[in-house]
């Protein structure tokens, strides 16, 4: 070799030789032979991956792939992604939250350990397959149908796509009534720009829903100083109705509270002006009309006429020994009373006597109660009456 060859001529040269070589033998028997061998190995695996490749294909672009998935999510509440393998165009009462609320609302939280799959085939339009299950805990056997219909988009161009079809359990104009005023919101969708039409005989308002979904759904309740509530329902076919009783939606806490310390204040101070002769302008403070005023005047001077009797018997003194409160006759928006209940020990002059006019005193003890009624007025309650007579303070019969 030429000293001057150069290092990159020198192995250009040492190529050329190794392809002469491989081509030399190449043409003898054995390195054609061996040619074979390779080739049948590249044909094979190229084929084996395009079969590897088809079954795959077919596998995860199958409606029984698509059906696993959706039980996945079923089992493992996740609503969201649930939603987004079904067929459903989102609306008003139809999307990912209100479809959460619905599942929430009917799904148990407990999974589920023992599941197969039954495919049904085909009714010409959707594939059928069922999933029969059982929750964790419980022997009872459950089913789920799917039916699930090709998209026409492929996936990375080859796989099929499938959806859930729920369009068809879509139901049409159901409507909700409740007390005109009330705030509802169904599988938390509130429903306060929903159309609506009002009857002024009965104060209630229907509102009509455009599309919701059948089965079972929630609908969350509160009003004028009310508990928020909820009542759980299911529309099977368009044009349902459900109807919200006014009467199963209490009063708040704190209404109640503040109410039944008004009722409390106002029966005290009728008893405490009448044995103290210092009448009842401080019951009638809490009044907000002359007539309502005027009212409590009455009860005063019944009560007054029941302490003193024209017989002579008089109550002199008393003490709430206990007291209770209840809230009766509750009407929502527009009426309660508040009933107070009480234990008392007094005394008391028995009547006179035509044998002798001495009059002597004694203690004892009684039950008593008296009603106090509030109206609604401005989204706030006042009371606007009281129902009193006093207790029976007339000398036992032992103690005579």
């Amino acid at each position: 070799m030429n000293n001057y060859t150069s290092k990159k001529d020198r192995i250009e040269i040492m190529v050329m030789k190794i392809k002469l070589n491989i081509q030399k033998f190449m043409k003898t028997k054995f390195g054609a032979y061996l040619w074979q061998i390779v080739s049948s190995i590249l044909i094979l695996a190229i084929a084996g991956g395009i079969g590897v490749f088809a079954a795959f294909a077919k596998t995860e672009g199958s409606s029984m792939t698509y059906a696993k998935t959706y039980f996945k999510y079923f089992m493992t509440h996740s609503w969201s992604l649930m939603y987004g393998e079904t067929d459903l165009d989102t609306s008003k009462y139809i999307n990912e939250t209100s479809f959460g609320e619905m599942m929430s609302n009917i799904v148990p939280n407990r999974g589920s350990d023992k599941y197969k799959f039954v495919d049904r085939g085909t009714d010409g339009t959707y594939n059928i397959i069922d999933v029969v299950y059982q929750e964790t805990g419980s022997d009872v056997k459950q089913t789920m149908t799917l039916k699930l219909k090709k998209k026409k988009e492929k996936e990375l161009l080859i796989l099929n796509q499938w959806e859930v079809c729920l369009s068809s359990e879509i139901l049409r104009d159901c409507t909700v009534t409740a007390p005109a005023g009330m705030n509802l919101a169904l599988d938390g969708i509130s429903l306060s720009d929903a159309e609506y039409t009002d009857d002024p005989d009965t104060g209630l308002r229907t509102y009509t829903l455009g599309q919701v979904l059948a089965g079972k759904h929630r609908l969350e309740i509160s009003g004028v100083q009310t508990k928020s509530v909820y009542e759980s329902f299911i529309w099977e076919s368009s044009r349902s109705g459900y109807t919200v009783q006014a009467t199963d939606i209490p009063l708040n806490d704190d209404v109640i509270t503040l109410s039944s310390d008004k009722a409390i204040d106002m029966i005290i101070g009728m008893y405490t002006g009448v044995l103290t002769n210092a009448g009842c302008d401080s019951v009638k403070e809490y009044m907000t009309t002359d007539e309502e005023k005027a009212g409590v005047d009455v009860v005063y001077a019944s009560l007054m006429s029941q302490v003193n009797k024209d017989n002579g018997s008089t109550l002199i003194s008393m003490t709430f020994d206990s007291y209770n409160t209840e809230v009766i006759d509750y009407i929502y928006g527009q009426t309660f009373g508040v009933r107070f209940t009480f234990g008392t020990t007094f005394t008391a002059k028995e009547a006179r006597t035509q044998m002798s006019g001495v009059r002597k005193s004694y203690n004892s003890n009684a039950q008593g109660e008296a009603v106090v009624r509030f109206v609604c007025r401005d989204g706030q309650w006042v009371p606007s009456s009281i129902e009193m007579n006093c207790f029976d303070y007339s000398k036992p019969a032992e103690a005579q």
